[in-house]
């Protein structure tokens, strides 16, 4: 193997800030789009903990387009391992804090796997690879984005691992060449004046073939648009293959053969590894049962793997296979579809959400293209540089061509962007780092701290004070009201069944999605404790809508204002006592207890309202949707209330 030469300790140093960094806005609660919980973790934790959870429409049975492979991989597992350390104790619940952690510390290892990858193409292509890991590293798409559990940063992690696997098999086409090149110039030959056949590189070797097919597999499983993100390094594999099995420079059918046979590990991959994932999304969406035929027994896929290969003759198919991929196709070629999601026009890619997301590196990306294509240089030096290159050019157009654009779309563009621009970076300097750094230290800041940034910390004192309160007391003698005390340090422990009956309503309003599985709610075992907690996303309510659904909510049973008014009174007395230990439910029936709780954005003014006072603010909370109030009264704009109905 080539010895390369050791980072400086300058790149060590500005390499290990940047990863502290990282880790941080991993920790922090950012919230930059509800996928980022609802296509992963929402499923996941649920699925793990046994969890009450928001399943979304693309894992919903009658049409699931998700395939549940990945996200089983990427936040399932390391549930699973944290599952096995904490046990299966009813009495104790997940809390809000740790479920949230999992997540972003498993993408958080995940994303230094695109940093590795990176120096490693760097060095093949004979690039700074300093550059290159500065580059990946300091880009709020690494920060921000690819520590969120996004099917858009495993896609970018799939690409990147298929370009190493393509990397590799460039590098064995040019040695295998050059070792041959190097042979029949030192062997002697009958007739000096002979002339030498030209020689072609071996195919390439299966391994790499059958991984790199697995890759691809994985890729299109985890979103349909790795097929436009990795056709250009599939179409890399078949020129050199076609190429190596040339004899002569001439096409033979003998060459046609080996070309054919040098497909066949890649094919494959591709298909076993997709068997792998349409069974096990078959057997998960409820279309395919597998049966034991010994003894009729209907196994799950745990039981599937325990019973390993040898025992799979044994087994019996009914019903049907899924094809999510296929499915999630469909569903996006009907524009109606799209319009629920929102439509964009086709210039929102190319001039808003690709400058947004790569700020001056659009611009030197831009004007390199340019370059090459006044120069009419339509290849690099290097093919990993070329397949890269046509990686980018060819997704972002693609997907330029599709009415519905976000920018998370093209987050897989920061790898194409890094290896074949980190030359022309080298050689800018000054005139490129400043603005790159500030520019992205803000923004990763802006989506990693503050963006939706006090729902999960909202979320967590719900947790706490729906389920984990105990020592409920009469606070009178008429039992009116039930005063009951959480202890943060017993977070984790489970409300004890005292009689009597408590739910918690939480309203969410003009907030993003909220990922039910942080709220750790497991009906079944909180409400044989005597503990229901209902959720209600009233975010499309108007504000008049809003207080009228909460004053029926709050007179349902025939309370009056002013009785309403004297519940605030005796709360706000409740909390100045204990503080925010105390949680206070009114009376709604003869054992049945219940409180209501709103969660609302700043920039929603609720001030001459009479239940303004009793509250709990988050601070760090940007809500973009109300940007025009937040620029108006920033200081006061920029947290999330949660009151106390």
């Amino acid at each position: 193997m080539p010895q390369y030469r050791p980072f400086s300790r300058a790149t060590w140093s500005i390499y290990l800030f940047l990863l502290a960094f990282r880790a941080f806005i991993a920790i922090s609660p950012g919230y930059i789009h509800p996928d980022e919980f609802f296509q992963s973790a929402e499923i996941t934790a649920g699925a793990v903990f046994d969890l009450d959870v928001n399943v979304p429409w693309e894992y919903k049975p009658e049409l699931p387009c998700r395939s549940i492979l990945i996200p089983a991989i990427t936040t399932g597992i390391p549930y699973q391992i944290w599952k096995s350390w904490i046990g299966n104790d009813l009495d104790r619940f997940a809390t809000s804090k740790s479920l949230f952690m999992t997540q972003r510390i498993a993408f958080l290892l995940l994303s230094t796997i695109i940093d590795w990858t990176v120096v490693r193409m760097a060095r093949q292509i004979k690039r700074s690879p300093s550059i290159a890991l500065l580059l990946t590293a300091s880009s709020y798409v690494t920060i921000a984005y690819h520590t969120h559990p996004f099917s858009n940063t495993v896609e970018s992690l799939i690409l990147a691992l298929s370009a190493v696997v393509l990397g590799m098999i460039i590098q064995d086409h040019e040695s295998s060449s050059l070792t041959a090149s190097g042979s029949s110039s030192t062997t002697p030959t009958s007739d000096a004046r002979q002339p030498s056949e030209p020689h072609t590189p071996n195919p390439t070797p299966a391994l790499l073939s059958f991984t790199l097919g697995v890759l691809f597999s994985l890729g299109i499983f985890t979103r349909i648009t790795f097929v436009l993100y990795g056709f250009p390094l599939g179409v890399m594999f078949l020129y050199l293959n076609m190429k190596a099995t040339l004899k002569n420079g001439q096409p033979s059918f003998q060459g046609l053969a080996r070309f054919i046979l040098a497909c066949i590990p890649l094919a494959i991959g591709l298909g076993l590894m997709s068997a792998v994932a349409i069974v096990i999304d078959s057997i998960y969406f409820q279309k395919l049962t597998i049966l034991d035929k010994t003894n009729g027994t209907l196994l799950s896929v745990q039981d599937i793997l325990s019973l390993g290969p040898q025992n799979w003759a044994n087994f019996s198919f009914k019903g049907s296979l899924t094809f999510t991929m296929l499915n999630n196709l469909q569903y996006n070629m009907n524009s109606k579809n799209l319009e629920k999601h929102g439509l964009h026009p086709r210039f929102f890619h190319l001039f808003l959400n690709f400058p947004v997301l790569f700020l001056n590196l659009a611009w030197v990306a831009t004007v390199a293209l340019l370059q090459k294509v006044r120069a009419g240089q339509w290849t690099s030096e290097s093919r990993l540089v070329t397949a890269l290159s046509y990686s980018g050019i060819f997704g972002i157009a693609m997907l330029s061509a599709m009415p519905h654009q976000e920018a998370r779309f093209l987050t897989p563009l920061l790898l194409p962007l890094v290896v074949s621009l980190s030359g022309r970076i080298s050689r800018l300097g000054r005139k490129f780092w400043p603005l790159w750094l500030v520019a992205n230290g803000v923004l990763a800041i802006v989506f990693g701290l503050f963006h939706q940034g006090g729902l999960v910390p909202a979320m967590e004192v719900i947790q706490q004070q729906a389920l984990g309160f105990q020592g409920c007391k009469p606070v009178s003698a008429q039992r009116d009201h039930m005063l009951c005390l959480h202890d943060p340090s017993l977070a984790g422990q489970l409300h004890v069944d005292d009689g009597m009956s408590y739910t918690t309503h939480v309203v969410f309003y003009k907030t993003y999605l909220p990922p039910h599985h942080l709220l750790g709610y497991r009906s079944r075992a909180a409400q044989s404790q005597g503990v229901t907690l209902r959720i209600s996303d009233w975010r499309e309510k108007s504000r008049s809508e809003l207080l009228r659904a909460l004053n029926v909510t709050q007179t349902r049973t025939s309370e009056s204002a002013v009785t309403s008014r004297a519940d605030r009174t005796l709360l706000k007395s409740v909390r100045d006592q204990w503080g925010e230990q105390a949680v206070l439910f009114r009376k709604i029936g003869p054992t049945e207890f219940e409180r209501t709780v709103l969660i609302a954005p700043s920039t929603v003014d609720f001030s001459g309202e009479d239940f303004y006072d009793n509250r709990d603010t988050f601070s760090r909370h940007a809500n973009f949707d109300h940007i025009l109030v937040m620029l108006q009264d920033p200081l006061h704009s920029l947290h999330m209330n949660m009151f106390y109905i």
